[in-house]
């Protein structure tokens, strides 16, 4: 066996391992969810439910708000993403595409911001949120990340690498900066968008700190605040909560695999600009 062969076999050992312990968790629970209650606890454990059961499914639909928190979160995460791509396009083809004055100082400024934690910014971002009558709101949580500079970054990565002269021949047929966007740019960079959209909906979709402060309402809750109360206050039922987890983490997983051809595509070409 050759080196090169070796090298190639050995480094898809690695990957497997890595996707192996990847997946390992998201299996284990999502067959937790539909384990009987004393095969959760069985010594040795097992992987496949012997009796699997949807009672613990039911008692997350039936006793807890899920559908409720489910909705907030499709609004939160739909509206962030959404929002997002309207303010990064445009913002990202001003920092890579037009030449002015102070451009990459101005976006070096903005992208160490990236440094700072946002709990830094949490305690005059609530006085905001409050002084605006924002609080316990949808626009609550969702205002302060659509202008998250990933996105910025990620579409400008992008957009620098497209040849000028796509953009030299539209000027030449009467073209301007708009019309050069949407019929030149956007076409090109689905790969990065779809890369963007995925991103910015699972993070909206898994943020936990800043709406656990912005929601007081249990009816406004998203989903990881109401999977912080199915923990209860004195004891844990893992069968529920591992139930509610795996519906929570559905829908990301689904948009993932419909999407993953792009997002892959995406990221590549954006690391290699």
């Amino acid at each position: 066996m050759t080196a090169s062969k070796l090298g190639s076999r050995l480094l898809v050992a690695v990957v497997a391992a890595l996707a192996l312990l990847w997946v390992a968790p998201i299996a284990w629970m999502f067959t937790t969810g539909i384990k009987p209650a004393p095969e959760i606890f069985a010594l040795p454990p097992t992987w496949i439910p012997q009796r699997p059961t949807l009672d613990h499914v039911r008692e997350v639909l039936s006793r807890w708000p899920f559908l409720r928190w489910a909705l907030n979160s499709v609004v939160v995460a739909g509206a962030t993403t959404v929002l997002s791509v309207l303010v990064s396009v445009p913002a990202a083809y001003a920092f890579s595409r037009l030449r002015w004055r102070g451009r990459d100082a101005i976006f070096l400024v903005f992208l160490s911001s990236m440094l700072i934690p946002l709990e830094v910014n949490v305690i005059p971002l609530y006085f905001l949120m409050n002084r605006l009558h924002l609080l316990n709101t949808y626009p609550a949580v969702f205002l302060p990340m659509i202008g998250m500079p990933i996105g910025i970054f990620l579409l400008r990565q992008f957009y620098i690498n497209i040849p000028g002269e796509l953009d030299d021949a539209a000027r030449v047929d009467g073209c301007g900066n708009l019309r050069i966007l949407w019929h030149v740019i956007l076409p090109l960079s689905r790969p990065a968008l779809a890369a963007l959209v995925i991103y910015m909906f699972t993070f909206a979709w898994n943020e936990f700190f800043w709406s656990m402060i912005a929601l007081s309402s249990p009816q406004m809750f998203t989903l990881p605040i109401g999977l912080r109360a199915l923990q209860g206050a004195y004891d844990i039922d893992y069968g529920v909560l591992m139930a509610g987890a795996a519906l929570a983490v559905l829908p990301t997983l689904m948009l993932f695999l419909f999407l993953r051809g792009s997002i892959i595509r995406g990221i590549t070409m954006t690391a290699h600009k």
